[in-house]
């Protein structure tokens, strides 16, 4: 029996892939360009479209810096980072079709918490643009830039509404992220399959979701709420 739900933020409440990755990413490039990376602008988005299905965007401006770049583009990393994950945003921000119905409807029937990954501030600004701020018990922002996992952030959860772990339901779109760490616990998860790692398939049973949706219109009926 569902008792709580954890939601992610990026990518499944908003379209952080569409509105604000392309900007994000071309600023932070643009600083490790002109610290000398060998590389188009062009040529950089597409190691990154490969290489996020691997690992993180953290990464994936060292590894090309290391690579592709010399020692002032590797000092030069840490700006590109901070400027992809602490981009300018604006005031207000779209939720993703079916978002709003979707909180308004279940935050009458279960406590919902935010679990996000990133850095502290800007996560907590997307939610305030979002316009979701009070629809949660508890906005929890795990620092993915340390590798923190939200494992640890679920199973205060548990302890915290002295739940157990089959009364957490998990929503999200990265299955190596919140999908796995939910599955590790013993929650139920959902796979929101949004942004750029839609289409990919699930093969390794570490990361076999309970249930699989595309839309917010699919969510409810999808996962018997």
């Amino acid at each position: 029996m569902i008792k709580a739900i954890a939601f992610d933020l990026d990518d499944t409440l908003l379209d952080t892939t569409g509105l604000l990755v392309p900007k994000a990413s071309a600023e932070a490039f643009s600083v490790l360009i002109k610290a000398g990376l060998k590389l188009t602008l062009e040529e950089c988005e597409k190691f990154r479209l490969e290489m996020i299905k691997e690992t993180s965007h953290k990464e994936v401006f060292e590894k090309l810096a290391s690579q592709y770049g010399t020692p002032e583009t590797k000092l030069a990393s840490t700006e590109a980072v901070r400027l992809f994950y602490e981009p300018n945003l604006p005031d207000q921000l779209p939720l993703l079709k079916g978002a709003r119905e979707n909180l308004d409807y279940l935050k009458k029937k279960y406590k919902l918490f935010l679990v996000t990954a990133g850095a502290d501030q800007a996560q907590k600004q997307k939610a305030v643009a979002l316009g979701v701020t009070n629809d949660f018990e508890r906005i929890y922002v795990v620092n993915s830039l340390d590798k923190k996992r939200k494992k640890a952030v679920f199973e205060d959860i548990l302890q915290q509404g002295n739940y157990q772990p089959e009364n957490l339901l998990c929503i999200g779109n990265s299955l190596s992220s919140e999908i796995y760490d939910a599955l590790q616990i013993g929650a139920k998860a959902c796979y929101f399959e949004f942004g750029e790692n839609r289409g990919y398939l699930v093969t390794d049973p570490r990361y076999k979701p309970d249930f699989h949706i595309r839309t917010h219109a699919e969510l409810i009926a999808a996962c018997k709420l």
